[in-house]
């Protein structure tokens, strides 16, 4: 099977399986969420009831007691009803026909559906329903009998619906007449249904209580406040099918479309990835058949990595060439070294001998010699001192050991170096600025002259000398070249990580900058620009950073100065013995960040 069927396949397989699965899962997260917002609107209806009927409740029960006590109503009613003897048929007509007109009334004030004025034997003498005025009910003349209190649930009767019922009564003279008054429940429930979008309906004596179908989720809702009251809570399912409808509508439009552009995908990927491998092996034949360059991985991760494997190796041979010709270049600046010491090494006995001759000569007041005696000896013991700086330098550079590497703290070698240079020259002009460099000056200090500034690095594998040899001779360098031009030499140092397991660092300082006619010769032997240089200093510390397989370059400041960046790899040097070297300025790799 070709890659580009195998790309066609997977990622159709890929875009179903995932879309099904992404589907299934977020309809059934749907669901639940819907269903739970059913539930939870269902609880939030059942908290509003019973909260409603706490409240009902207790208006209730305070609210027909203090008629019963001494209401003007009830006190007549009872007057005449004792003047009957008890027998509400006794009555006298008109005032029967005044308390059922007052009945309503009272009703309407007191907000109740019902409210009935009862004898003791259960005769109605009033109600807010006047068909019911006197009718004799055996159940409001126990009810009356009863001592009041809390309202209780009077359950519906055929074609009612129930009720919260309270009721007071007044006995004196061994006669008794009460009121007994109820609010329907049905209101209660309508309200707070429609305000949560649920339909409550009270549960009827001796019917099943329902269960949730296909059509509708259904929960029977107790309320302990008022014992024997059941509430039926529905909630329709036709916006949960409809949502699930949608969804999965969006589902399949989504999945057609998610396996479209599948199908897109695999096809260009089945051409990009088969034209960058053609291309890669390609440029890698051209590469081996040729002189090393750098290959260009177009298409994936993995075809990028390849790329840079492939150009890691490259540039570790080209790096071999160029330490195999620093190295031949070095041992011939070696030989020449050892040539000229030993050229200038063998005047330097006659001449030292001769100026000593001459000055015994003059201490015993010789006349030949008065003339020119110190001046003579003068210049013939600076060109000695001079020859023997210039001999030593060379042997230096001739012998430089191979570094002695053991693991160092790079922070600390430098802070050491900069300790030494720090403090301001005598005379110098400082600065009051309230700056803390490494060395600790604080505010009201003079500014140090070098500073350091440090992140954290891992130790390297390095050695210790050599390292301080090279920080002394840039930091040195900078202030002499910043001192010629400025009244307030800088020098900073700049240490800190880079990518690929290396460690940078940075010295520069706020000089002149070095001259562009010395840039291209700056690492050389002998080239200087200094009236007193022998021009080994940079070409010694490049030698022992090449050593220790890293790199030195110069670049010349935004703002002036000259600055100096080298990079040491953290584990030491590579496997070669000579590290790449080279004896021109060397431009900045890509990857190393400015500082």
């Amino acid at each position: 099977m070709s890659l580009a069927a195998r790309l066609l396949l997977a990622f159709g397989l890929v875009a179903i399986i995932a879309t099904a699965f992404v589907g299934l899962t977020l309809r059934e997260a749907s669901r639940e969420i819907i269903e739970g917002g059913f539930a939870e609107r269902i609880d939030a209806a059942h908290a509003g009831v019973r909260q409603q009927l706490a409240w009902e409740a207790d208006a209730l029960r305070d609210l027909l007691p203090p008629l019963c006590r001494h209401d003007t109503f009830v006190d007549k009613a009872h007057v005449e009803l004792e003047r009957a003897k008890g027998d509400p048929d006794a009555m006298d007509t008109g005032s029967r026909i005044a308390l059922g007109r007052l009945v309503p009334s009272q009703a309407k004030a007191l907000r109740l559906d019902e409210l009935s004025l009862v004898a003791g034997d259960g005769s109605v003498l009033g109600a807010e329903d006047a068909a019911r005025i006197g009718a004799r009910d055996k159940r409001l003349a126990e009810l009356i009998q009863a001592p009041g209190g809390a309202p209780r649930l009077r359950p519906a009767k055929a074609g009612g619906e129930p009720s919260l019922e309270v009721h007071c009564a007044l006995s004196r003279h061994g006669v008794t007449i009460g009121l007994v008054g109820a609010r329907r429940i049905g209101p209660v429930l309508a309200r707070i249904g429609e305000a949560y979008h649920v339909r409550l309906t009270a549960a009827r004596e001796g019917e099943l209580a329902p269960r949730s179908s296909e059509a509708e989720v259904v929960r029977v809702l107790h309320f302990a406040e008022i014992p024997g009251l059941d509430v039926v809570a529905s909630v329709p399912r036709d916006p949960l099918r409809q949502a699930l409808a949608r969804l999965d509508r969006a589902i399949a439009l989504t999945g057609a479309t998610v396996l479209a552009i599948a199908v897109a995908m695999a096809v260009v990927l089945a051409r990009s990835l088969s034209r960058p491998l053609v291309a890669l092996a390609r440029e890698t034949r051209e590469v081996m058949s040729g002189a090393p360059r750098r290959v260009e991985g177009r298409g994936g991760r993995e075809i990028a990595d390849l790329a840079a494997a492939f150009n890691a190796t490259i540039d570790e041979l080209a790096a071999m060439r160029k330490r195999l010709a620093a190295t031949e270049r070095i041992a011939a600046r070696r030989e020449v070294a050892r040539q000229i010491a030993h050229e200038i090494k063998n005047p330097l006995a006659p001449i030292r001998a001769a100026v000593e001759t001459l000055r015994r000569l003059r201490q015993r007041d010789d006349p030949a010699f008065d003339d020119y005696f110190a001046e003579a000896t003068s210049t013939v013991l600076n060109e000695v001192h001079r020859i023997a700086n210039i001999v030593t330098e060379f042997t230096q550079f001739a012998r430089l050991p191979p570094p002695n590497l053991t693991p160092i703290d790079l922070v600390a070698v430098a802070r050491g170096v900069i300790t030494l240079h720090a403090a301001p020259a005598s005379g110098e002009a400082t600065s009051g600025a309230g700056s803390t460099s490494s060395t600790g000056a604080t505010s009201g200090a003079p500014s140090p002259r070098v500073e350091l500034v440090a992140d954290p690095i891992p130790q390297v594998s390095a050695d210790r000398d050599q390292l301080i040899q090279v920080l002394t001779n840039l930091v040195q360098n900078g202030l002499d070249a910043a001192s010629a031009v400025r009244r307030d030499p800088r020098v900073s140092v700049t240490i800190g990580p880079l990518p690929n397991d290396r460690v940078r660092i940075v010295v520069r300082d706020n000089g002149p900058g070095v001259a562009e006619e010395m840039v291209p010769r700056l690492f050389e032997p002998y080239a200087t620009s200094k009236e007193k240089g022998t021009g080994l200093g940079l070409a010694i510390a490049q030698r022992i950073v090449f050593e220790h397989g890293g790199e030195i370059t110069y670049r010349k400041a935004k703002k002036g100065g000259a600055v100096f960046e080298i990079w040491l790899p953290i584990a030491g040097p590579p496997l070669l013995e000579k590290p790449l070297g080279d004896t021109t300025v060397r431009p900045r790799p890509p990857d190393a960040p400015r500082s």
